[in-house]
């Protein structure tokens, strides 16, 4: 009889391991993963689609279990989020009002962090769930944490192309203002990148500026909107540069010589009607007459080189 349940228990161990049993955990013993894809906005009670999801947990209970993995060495949680960031921020929730169950399922394959990633980015991609930016956001964390050395063996991974790839991150990759001036940067739309990338680089400190403007408004515009806002700003003329002049000098109505000044460069074309040899000279002079200058401003001595 002892045997015959040391086999049984072994059996249902061996079926827990591999994601045979669902589990039924306390949502508080399990963290959050670091390669976790979701933005913060999609984890608050503002969020449409997170809102739906506690109402249906409240009503309906869980219908889909998340993965887990199991971790050691943290006194305060025995697993991680394989996938199911959503369904497990809203547990957490609903366990602050009145304790509350989350049904999981042991991924004990998830242990290395490529399938982890992988695990997570194929769980989310079967149901399209993901914005642009966040993908790229993933695939950057990615990149950063050595799980994948570059953009090929992403795109490999995952069935992308490069250029899908690529685009992905661009997106999560813009500057910080613009992803503020959207407000949410899941509305952020691949194509509205390569938009963007021309205004970009004509005016970057205009289409910056006005970015800036529109995070502050209480009153954000529409997306749409907030896009040709930012590419209008390129094509505004930019201030022209102060501190310069310019003169042109006449002796007996005819041009004997023009200046212009721009910063700390001086320019002095001589009028057709002076002579070569008069040119030469007078340009010795001014050069003289400089050195002197600036040797009495600067304490040097000796003459120019």
């Amino acid at each position: 009889m002892t045997q015959g349940f040391a086999a049984r228990v072994e059996v249902l161990e061996k079926e827990r391991r591999e994601g045979g049993v669902i589990l039924s955990l306390d949502p508080k013993r399990i963290r959050r993963s670091a390669q976790a894809n979701r933005h913060e906005l999609s984890l608050i009670e503002s969020d449409e689609d997170f809102s739906a999801l506690k109402t249906s947990l409240i009503r309906d209970g869980q219908i889909m279990p998340i993965s887990v993995r199991a971790v050691t060495g943290d006194p305060e949680h025995d697993y991680e989020v394989v996938y199911g960031h959503r369904r497990h921020e809203a547990a957490l929730q609903l366990d602050r009002e009145c304790p509350f169950k989350i049904r999981a399922v042991l991924d004990s394959a998830a242990q290395d962090l490529t399938t982890l990633a992988l695990h997570m980015y194929l769980e989310n991609a079967a149901r399209k769930d993901l914005s642009a930016y966040e993908l790229g956001a993933m695939f950057r964390n990615w990149l950063e944490g050595g799980i994948f050395p570059d953009q090929q063996s992403i795109a490999e991974a995952t069935g992308l192309s490069k250029q899908s790839v690529s685009s992905y991150l661009q997106t999560a990759g813009l500057p910080q203002p613009i992803l503020e001036a959207f407000g949410d940067p899941r509305v952020i739309a691949v194509r509205w990148v390569y938009m963007l990338a021309p205004a970009l680089k004509a005016n970057e400190a205009a289409v910056i500026a006005v970015a800036r403007k529109l995070a502050k408004r209480p009153d954000r515009p529409a997306p749409e909107i907030v896009l040709r806002q930012l590419i209008d700003a390129a094509s505004a003329r930019k201030p022209k540069e102060t501190g310069s002049q310019s003169e042109t000098v006449k002796i007996d109505g005819r041009t004997a010589f023009a200046y212009s000044l721009r910063k700390e460069r001086i320019a002095i074309r001589f009028g057709k009607h002076v002579d070569p040899d008069t040119a030469k000279a007078l340009s010795e002079e001014i050069k003289d007459l400089l050195t002197k200058r600036l040797q009495s401003k600067l304490g040097r001595r000796g003459g120019a080189k």
